[in-house]
C-alpha cells in the first residue's frame, strides 16, 4: 500500500484542497489525463490506497472504468453491479467495512487485479441536470492504527468525496464533449483526404500512408504528445488543395506541360488558402501552414514560398521526408515502386548535393536527422511498411474512434 498525506481536519484546510483540486483539473481537457489527475486527488483526500472514476454509459447501461490505481485494462459492468454500480444505480452513497461481508461487493474485480478490498467508499456522479454520469469509489482507508493498516471511510470522508464528485462532474463531462468532438472532427478530415485520393486515380492510398510514415517519424523524434497530433492531421490534410486541380492535370498519364506543372505546384497554396478558412481549435492553428509547405527544401528551391533550412518548420519537414519516401515507394500506373530499402537510400541522397530526377544538380532538399529517424524505423520493423498503415490510425479516425 502507498502512504498519502492525512486527510484535513479542518474546514478550511480542506476547502484548500478542494479548490487545489479544481484548478489542477480544470485546466484537463484530454479526459485521460483529466480521469488521472481526478483518481490521484480522490485519494489524497479521503486517504484512501487507491481510487476508481466509474463512468456510465447511457448506451449500454453499463458503468465503465479504463483508467484507476492498480487498473491494466478497462472493466465494464451492467448498472447496478458491484458497490460504484449499485451507488450509482440507487443515486446514493455508500459505505463498507468490510468488503466481503456485503452484498454488494463484487470480489471479480480483485480477482482479476489480485488486489484485496476491505474497505469501500462509493459517490454517485450526476451532472448539474441531474444526469447520472458515473461513480467515485474510493479503496482501503489508510489508517496506520489498524494491524492491517486498513481502517473504515468516515462521514467526513463521504462530504469530501460528495464535494469531489461535483467538482469532477463538471470537467468529466466538459471532457466528454470535447472528446466527441475531436472524435467527428477526425472522422470528417478522413473523409475530406479521401475525397482527395479518390479525385486523383494513380495514387490510392497515399495519404493514410504518408500520415502513418509522418506520425512515426514525430514519435521516433520524441516530439510532444500535442506536436504529433499536429503532424498526424496536417499530413491527413497536406494535399487537400489538389481539389482545385484539374483533373485532367492530376490524372495525366505523360509529361505535364510548364502550365499543367504549374497547376499541379499550385495545390500547395491552395492547401493554405482552404485550410485557412477551417477553425482549427487551439493548439492546431498551424495546421494550414504545417500542411502547405512540405514541398519547401532544404536549399530553397522548393515551393511555394522557396524557404530555407529552419525556415521550414520541424513538423513540415517530416511530412516532406513521409511524401517523398512514400511516393517512392508506391507503384503506380506509369512506374513500378521502390523497396523500402532502395527507396531509403534515394531520400539519403536528397539530404546532400546530388543529381535530381530531371538530371539537374540540386541542392538538399530532405532533413538529414529526418531521413536517419526513418531508416531507423524501417531497421526496427525489417522493412515492413505495414506498420505505418497500422500507425496512421486512419480507421479508428474514420470510425471516431479514440486513437
Amino acid at each position: 500500500m502507498t502512504t498519502e498525506a492525512s486527510l484535513a481536519t479542518t474546514d478550511a484546510e480542506k476547502l484548500k484542497l478542494l479548490l487545489n483540486v479544481s484548478r489542477l483539473i480544470s485546466s484537463r481537457l484530454e479526459l485521460k489525463p483529466l480521469i488521472q489527475e481526478v483518481v490521484r486527488q480522490a485519494s489524497r483526500l479521503v486517504s484512501a490506497d487507491r481510487s476508481t472514476l466509474w463512468l456510465y454509459s447511457h448506451e449500454t447501461n453499463e458503468i465503465y472504468t479504463f483508467l484507476g490505481e492498480g487498473l491494466s485494462q478497462e472493466i465494464r459492468m451492467p448498472l447496478g453491479t458491484g458497490v460504484a454500480g449499485a451507488a450509482a444505480q440507487e443515486g446514493r452513497v455508500i459505505i463498507i467495512d468490510d468488503a466481503y461481508t456485503s452484498p454488494y461487493f463484487n470480489p471479480e474485480v480483485d480477482r482479476r487485479t489480485g488486489y484485496r478490498t476491505k474497505s469501500l467508499l462509493a459517490v454517485p456522479m450526476e451532472s448539474h441536470g441531474q444526469r447520472l454520469m458515473g461513480c467515485f469509489q474510493a479503496v482501503n482507508r489508510l489508517d496506520e492504527s489498524e494491524p492491517d493498516g486498513v481502517g473504515c471511510f468516515s462521514e467526513e470522508d463521504v462530504e469530501v468525496l460528495s464535494a469531489m464528485a461535483g467538482i469532477a462532474a463538471v470537467a468529466v463531462e466538459n471532457a466528454l464533449l470535447y472528446s466527441e468532438q475531436k472524435k467527428m472532427f477526425k472522422s470528417f478530415i478522413v473523409t475530406l483526404a479521401q475525397s482527395v485520393d479518390a479525385k486523383d486515380a494513380t495514387t490510392s492510398n497515399h495519404t493514410m500512408m504518408v500520415t502513418g510514415i509522418a506520425v512515426a517519424l514525430a514519435q521516433h523524434l520524441e516530439l510532444s504528445h500535442e506536436r504529433v497530433e499536429r503532424v498526424r492531421i496536417a499530413a491527413v490534410l497536406h494535399d487537400y488543395g489538389k481539389i482545385g486541380v484539374p483533373d485532367e492535370v492530376l490524372n495525366k498519364p505523360g509529361k505535364l506541360e510548364d502550365e499543367e506543372f504549374l497547376q499541379m505546384r499550385s495545390h500547395c497554396i491552395k492547401s493554405i488558402l482552404i485550410l485557412s478558412r477551417i477553425a482549427f481549435g487551439r493548439g492546431l492553428e498551424d495546421i494550414p501552414r504545417i500542411a502547405g509547405l512540405h514541398h519547401e527544401k532544404l536549399d530553397g528551391n522548393g515551393y511555394p514560398f522557396g524557404l530555407r533550412g529552419e525556415e521550414i518548420p520541424l513538423e513540415s519537414r517530416i511530412l516532406a521526408v513521409a511524401d517523398v519516401f512514400q511516393a517512392l515507394t508506391q507503384t503506380r500506373p506509369y512506374k513500378q515502386g521502390l523497396p523500402p530499402a532502395q527507396a531509403l537510400e534515394e531520400c539519403r541522397t536528397m539530404t546532400v548535393w546530388h543529381t535530381d530526377r530531371f538530371g539537374r544538380e540540386s541542392g538538399p532538399h530532405l532533413d538529414a536527422n529526418v531521413v536517419t529517424a526513418l531508416g531507423e524505423i524501417l531497421d526496427e520493423q525489417n522493412g515492413n511498411l505495414g506498420y505505418f498503415e497500422q500507425v496512421s490510425g486512419w480507421e479508428s479516425m474514420l470510425a471516431g474512434e479514440e486513437l
